[in-house]
């Protein structure tokens, strides 16, 4: 009989959200170059690009009914920012992600 290492449900969600948004994306054309990109303070969720810009994304996902939106506040989207501007990126875009037992939606917010 194997080990089991506990699993993080809010983690397993956001990887599983981070996966989505960057497929989303590349069926828009905007190509990941990295996940969780480490930056001081902080990480980008994914560091992007589409065309010529260089795109910092930043991925909110939730389950249930709750609108992805929300999770977004303007405190999250100003230390996002502060992120993207260490690393010189053009844009810095917004997926909100919301998961429940019949699929997901995304909303996507380019320069949000």
């Amino acid at each position: 009989e194997g080990r089991h290492l506990p699993v993080d449900p809010r983690r397993a969600v956001g990887q599983a959200g981070e996966t989505l948004a960057a497929w989303f994306l590349s069926e828009a054309g905007v190509r990941t170059l990295a996940r969780n990109f480490a930056v001081d303070g902080g990480e980008i969720d994914l560091l992007a690009v589409d065309g010529s810009e260089r795109v910092a994304v930043e991925v909110r996902t939730v389950t249930g009914r709750t609108d992805p939106i929300d999770a977004i506040g303007e405190e999250k989207r100003f230390h996002v920012r502060s992120l993207a501007s260490q690393i010189g990126a053009d844009r810095v875009d917004f997926v909100a992600i919301r998961l429940d037992l019949l699929g997901f939606d995304v909303h996507w917010l380019p320069g949000g």
